[in-house]
């Protein structure tokens, strides 16, 4: 019963990691056709914000649902959503990888331009503007960009975790599903 219980939780944790990368990729590419990746990046930002917590309160609760009982201590749920996450940070680099290496090429050329505008509009001086693209021309390999991407990712899903797990978290009063933990 124990492994069936520990299968169901893993395909729990795959499958909300799945639909968080695909709603992401969806938003991505959304974004991408419309044009509107740099200069909506705020809007950019909440809808993935939405997603991420979306994806990991009812991540959480399904794995809290269907394997536990109804119950969970914050740590189940802390697990469940950082385990969501991580599953969602591999998908997404894996995505966005073949997104800067295929299809938008010039992504990173666009966010240093987007970037240098910024900057002189703001009133940036010559010697702040050259540093600023001197430290942009180190990081715009794919291979860079993904892995603070990746880290970016699952940093974000830990804290969306540490937060949501106070809201799903229902102790058991017998403590039996304490036992689950793995």
């Amino acid at each position: 019963m124990e492994n069936t219980t520990q299968e169901n939780k893993w395909q729990i944790i795959a499958k909300f990691g799945l639909i968080y990368t695909l709603l992401s990729v969806a938003l991505n590419l959304v974004m991408y056709i419309s044009g509107t990746q740099i200069s909506l990046k705020y809007l950019n930002s909440a809808l993935n914000l939405g997603i991420v917590l979306g994806s990991i309160y009812f991540g959480m609760q399904a794995v809290k649902n269907e394997t536990q009982n109804g119950f969970s201590t914050y740590g189940q749920a802390f697990k469940a959503g950082m385990f969501i996450s991580l599953c969602a940070s591999v998908l997404l680099t894996i995505y966005f990888y073949v997104f800067l290496t295929y299809i938008d090429v010039d992504f990173m050329s666009n966010m240093i331009t987007e970037s240098k505008r910024q900057l002189i509009e703001s009133g940036a001086t010559e010697d702040e503007i050259e540093a600023q693209m001197k430290v942009l021309s180190y990081v715009k390999s794919p291979w860079v960009i993904n892995l603070g991407g990746f880290i970016g990712n699952f940093f974000y899903g830990i804290v969306a975790s540490l937060i949501v797990a106070f809201i799903v978290k229902r102790e058991d009063p017998d403590g039996a599903y304490k036992s689950l933990d793995n």
